[in-house]
């Protein structure tokens, strides 16, 4: 139970503290980032170009980071956060600290003023500002203008007893000594006067200083009386102070300095042995030629010694005997062309040595016990003696690369040998034996040689523990069908996978698979399956067809989706159009409607004009019974056409209708005719409503098919049909035999079924008579006739209507019969008719009026019938004999 309640208080111990790292990350200013570090809050606002400090909140942060701001001012204000214990202000724009600007930093332990523009110790005010950080410990003034760093004014001298490190690198500083170390900075353990031109050091004492580092600061001497004066001094870092000399009148005396570096110094001449302490030597870049027994004497504790990138060419035996505690030894970039045997054989605890970049041309027996890492890459070393190996009893890696070794020595032998570099070198042909004598080998490089030839398996069969092998950038042959290259490829590939660098395993030869990887180059030999049977064949080919038919398929599918898609596309614009134009002829009828027609008799007159009838109309209406004269007759009232008709006939007195009753079917036809006129004439004069040109469709009353145009005077675009198959039924009527169109058979095609006559005509002429036919209309009717022969000039045109109530005109006797409308029909066997009542006791007039009922009743009659007047009937009583009736022929073909 215990158990669980300590850990059931861990849980909720890490819920709070993961609320709480929540909670204040939500009032982490905008411009700036945290971030928990272990148990700090780090709150980062570097190179974010702000001019004021931002906005904290009181949150519980320990790192603040404001570099590379534009701030000018000390952020006094933050000594209110009791956690702050690094602040970093470098990069910006500060020039001074007020003598209070650190009171209430109590925690403070870091604090970075790099690179401001702080111009002189006093605007620091030095000797008052940091006491009051009590912890401060680390203070960095690196990049300011300071000049000085001396005790000679005491108002600009830093005091602080609480400060570890202090960083005055490149500030200008010339002079530098004094005990400002001793009297102002007890604590002082770190002093970094780097990249300042120092013309001398003066005396620096301190007893707490353990670094001092003077990096390229012009020196030429070290005086022993500075490092007499620092008897806590470890480490003294002088590179790159090209002009100091470290000779046997310029030595080096400190008994307690563990690590010198005086890379970089020119030195040629060194002398150590005031330095008992030593154990880190870094002597780099100098012109040292050579090194004696004498050089390392009282220097028994080194434990490095770096000396490249010298100019040594001749190492004693007893060079490094005394170095008993020697670990690692650089003596890269030199001129060493021969090593004694022995040179490293008391150096018991030397692990590294790195002779790289020498002459040395044979690689000989070289006798240490604790080598393990030998660098000689890049030694022109041509020959590899064959026990080389035998002195070094625990060695781990050997590099001979990029060296000129042509061939490896068969029988070495190592133990304890797990990397071997023998890259880049000039080998072209390995024994079965060559790396048989190294159980531990682990990695082996032969990258970069001359191979051509694969190694057959059997020689790495002593290797089980090889698991890394680069082969590549050789000249190799490959012969796909060689069972050797093949075996060393499964080895090499097989898993798990030996070759490290397989995109760099390429054939050089034969020259189809030159550049080529050995996969790509034999992948048909090689890869399994590749070379598949007949039967394989097949079934690829099959599903290979059948995945082609399926993708066609799917190709057509598409293809009719897009057609379908297409034509609905087409169906919609075609719609739209259609729309658009019905849209159009409704507001072009609208505007027709709309228009107020123009008060007088001229209104009525170009409305009458404007009203005849259309083509189609004027095909409904039915055949008189004989030519009109003019449209007034046919409008004018049934009774005085009736009495008219009466008074031109033959007898007056003799009423038709009493004697046949088969004439009134003539008479209903006629009053059927002039009941459609006089409606077509009050239709001349009906207000036109919104529903005239496209109202509903109605029939007649009569029973008959034909749709009537009471109220429909321009048939709707519905009705197209309907018209079609009513200019049918006229080319198919054959009722009226001596009609001019009954002779010619219109083409349905081209009637248009809206044709309309033109409003503006002038008679009925207009309709019928060639002459009139405007071009632009070839599919008329009307055009399809021929003309007729002009006549003679002067000769007066009969009416298209004749006035059948009218006075006859008298007819021109001329020679021949054809040379006026009428002729005469000698009929000597029908005598003609008198005044007076008819005798019904006589035979011959009783034919006489027969035959001409019966001419009545003939329909060709109707066509063929006369002007007959009074004067006609008068002239032909006067000849018995030769009764002459005069027949009227038109000249031209009327409508009606």
């Amino acid at each position: 139970m215990s158990r669980w309640k300590l850990d059931s208080c861990l849980f909720y111990m890490a819920i709070m503290a993961l609320s709480l790292s929540s909670a204040d990350a939500m009032f982490c200013p905008v411009s700036c980032k945290c971030s928990w570090v272990l148990d700090s809050l780090e709150v980062n606002c570097a190179n974010r170009a702000l001019v004021d400090y931002p906005d904290f909140q009181m949150m519980p942060m320990q790192h603040v980071v404001l570099s590379g701001n534009y701030f000018v001012n000390f952020p006094s204000h933050l000594a209110d956060y009791q956690t702050l214990i690094y602040l970093d202000l470098s990069n910006n724009q500060i020039e001074y600290l007020d003598s209070d600007a650190l009171l209430g930093f109590d925690s403070l332990r870091t604090l970075i003023l790099a690179n401001n523009s702080i111009h002189q110790w006093s605007d620091l005010n030095p000797s008052t500002a940091f006491t009051h950080a009590l912890n401060l410990q680390h203070l960095i003034l690196s990049g300011n203008e300071l000049s000085t760093f001396t005790s000679d004014n005491p108002e600009q001298a830093i005091v602080s007893e609480s400060l570890i490190t202090l960083e005055l690198e490149n500030c200008g500083i010339t002079k530098a000594g004094g005990d400002i170390l001793m009297q102002n900075l007890p604590n002082l353990q770190r002093l970094n006067l780097n990249n300042n031109p120092l013309n001398g050091v003066a005396l620096l004492p301190s007893k707490s200083l353990r670094i001092l580092e003077m990096k390229n600061c012009n020196l030429q001497r070290i005086p022993r009386s500075l490092l007499q004066g620092l008897p806590s001094l470890t480490v003294l870092r002088l590179p790159w102070n090209t002009a100091l000399q470290v000779d046997a009148s310029n030595r080096l005396e400190a008994p307690t300095l563990a690590e010198l570096d005086l890379s970089y110094c020119s030195i040629d001449e060194i002398d150590l042995s005031a330095l008992p302490s030593l154990t880190q030597l870094q002597l780099r870049g100098n012109m040292i030629r050579s090194l004696t027994s004498r050089t390392f004497e009282n220097n028994t504790l080194l434990e490095v010694v770096n000396l490249s990138r010298n100019s040594l060419r001749l190492l004693e035996a007893q060079t490094f005997q005394k170095l008993k505690k020697l670990s690692s030894l650089d003596l890269s970039y030199n001129e060493i062309a021969r090593l004694d045997r022995n040179v490293f054989k008391t150096n018991e605890n030397l692990m590294s040595l790195n002779l790289n970049h020498n002459v040395i041309e044979k690689f000989t027996k070289i006798v240490s016990n604790s080598l393990r890492d030998i660098n000689l890459s890049w030694c022109e070393i041509i020959l590899i003696d064959g026990n080389a190996f035998s002195g070094l009893s625990n060695i781990i890696k050997l590099d001979l690369s990029n060296n000129l070794i042509s061939d490896f020595p068969s029988g070495m032998a190592s133990e304890t040998l797990q990397k071997l570099d023998l890259s880049y070198c000039r080998l072209s042909t390995l024994r079965n034996n060559s790396f048989q004598k190294f159980p531990e080998l682990a990695q082996l490089k032969l990258n970069g040689n001359r191979f051509t030839n694969p190694f057959p398996r059997e020689y790495f069969d002593s290797n089980k523990y090889l698991d890394e092998i680069y082969a590549g950038d050789n000249p190799w042959i490959c012969n796909c069908e060689d069972r050797t290259l093949i075996d060393f490829h499964d080895f090499l590939t097989s898993t798990p996978t030996r070759i490290k660098d397989r995109n760099s395993l390429r054939c050089a030869s034969p020259p189809s698979s030159y550049g080529k990887t050995w996969a790509s180059a034999c992948e048909k030999e090689w890869v399994p399956g590749a070379r598949s049977s007949q039967a394989q064949k097949i079934w690829t080919t099959i599903m290979l067809s059948i995945l082609a038919i399926a993708g066609l398929i799917a190709l057509f599918t598409c293809f009719q989706k897009y057609m379908a898609w297409r034509r609905k596309q087409i169906d919609r614009d075609e719609y739209r159009r259609n729309h658009e134009e019905m849209r159009a002829i409704r507001e072009l009828n609208r505007r027709i409607l709309d228009e107020d027609p123009r008060p007088g008799n001229a209104a009525v007159s170009n409305l009458e004009v404007n009203l005849l009838p259309s083509y189609e109309d004027a095909i409904r209406m039915p055949k008189p019974v004989r030519p009109v004269k003019s449209m007034v007759d046919l409008t004018s009232d049934a009774p005085a056409r009736r009495s008219r008709f009466k008074k031109s006939r033959t007898n007056p007195e003799e009423d038709i209708s009493e004697v046949e009753p088969d004439l009134h079917l003539d008479y209903r036809t006629r009053f059927r005719s002039e009941e459609m006129l006089s409606n077509r004439d009050k239709e001349r004069v009906q207000p036109i409503d919104p529903t005239r040109r496209t109202g509903h469709i109605t029939y007649n009353p009569s029973g008959t098919n034909l749709p009537a145009i009471f109220d429909s005077r321009f048939p709707p675009a519905h009705m197209k049909s309907q018209n079609l198959q009513s200019a049918e039924k006229i080319g198919n009527f054959q009722s009226y035999e001596n009609s001019p169109y009954t002779k010619r058979k219109p083409k349905i095609a081209e009637i248009p079924p809206f044709k309309r006559a033109n409003l503006r005509s002038d008679s009925v002429e207009f309709l019928t008579d060639p002459e009139y036919d405007i071009p632009s209309k070839p599919n008329s009717p009307f055009a399809q006739r021929k003309p007729k022969k002009s006549m003679a000039p002067g000769v007066p045109l009969t009416p298209a209507v004749e006035d059948y109530f009218g006075d006859s005109p008298k007819p021109e006797k001329k020679d021949s019969p054809q040379g006026s409308d009428f002729h005469v029909i000698i009929e000597p066997d029908i005598v003609s008719l008198k005044d007076g009542n008819i005798s019904s006791d006589s035979s011959a007039d009783q034919d006489v009026i027969k035959a001409r009922r019966k001419k009545l009743r003939n329909p060709s009659s109707r066509r063929a019938s006369g002007n007959f007047t009074a004067a006609a009937a008068a002239a032909g009583d006067s000849s018995e004999d030769e009764p002459i009736v005069v027949v009227h022929r038109p000249m031209r073909e009327t409508l009606f």
